[in-house]
């Protein structure tokens, strides 16, 4: 039998597949706490906007609702005011410019925050499936070297 006297690589097996469970629920802890945190921070600055289509009503709270307004605000700031480059220096213009930049921006950074925390949900979940593949497997190896005992 192969897994005679294979209980020390059982217990091995085992011990990783306990810790990839832990690291796999912590991953998805940390990813739901953050993509939170930015939820929370756009709530804090009452990042409200009201789409003309109607896509977008209350809190950005997604990443398809940040990414709609970061589009909206570049089209708008680029049919009303142009290119901040193309402006004089002394164009008041170029304040109203910075100032919707800042906010496409952090918008773009909204983002790129919750697909993050997508990815390391479902890194988690996946840590979290190998870790259970892992403990069933020690567990049938187990079983298998009592029986041949």
């Amino acid at each position: 039998m192969i897994f005679t006297g294979g209980t020390k690589l059982a217990t091995v097996v085992l011990l990783v597949g306990i810790l990839s469970v832990v690291m796999g629920g912590f991953f998805i802890y940390e990813g739901v706490a953050k993509g939170n945190l930015i939820t929370a921070s756009m709530e804090l600055e009452k990042a409200k906007y009201n789409s003309a289509d109607g896509t977008i009503d209350g809190v950005i709270n997604t990443s398809q609702e940040a990414a709609a307004m970061a589009a909206v605000l570049r089209e708008h700031r680029f049919t009303q005011y142009g290119y901040y480059s193309d402006l004089k220096k002394d164009d008041p213009k170029r304040d109203q410019i910075l100032k919707a930049m800042t906010m496409e921006n952090s918008l773009n950074l909204a983002q790129l925050g919750y697909g993050l925390t997508d990815v390391v949900k479902g890194t988690g979940v996946f840590m979290a499936m190998i870790g259970l593949t892992f403990i069933v497997g020690a567990a049938s190896a187990f079983r298998a070297g009592a029986r041949v005992s």
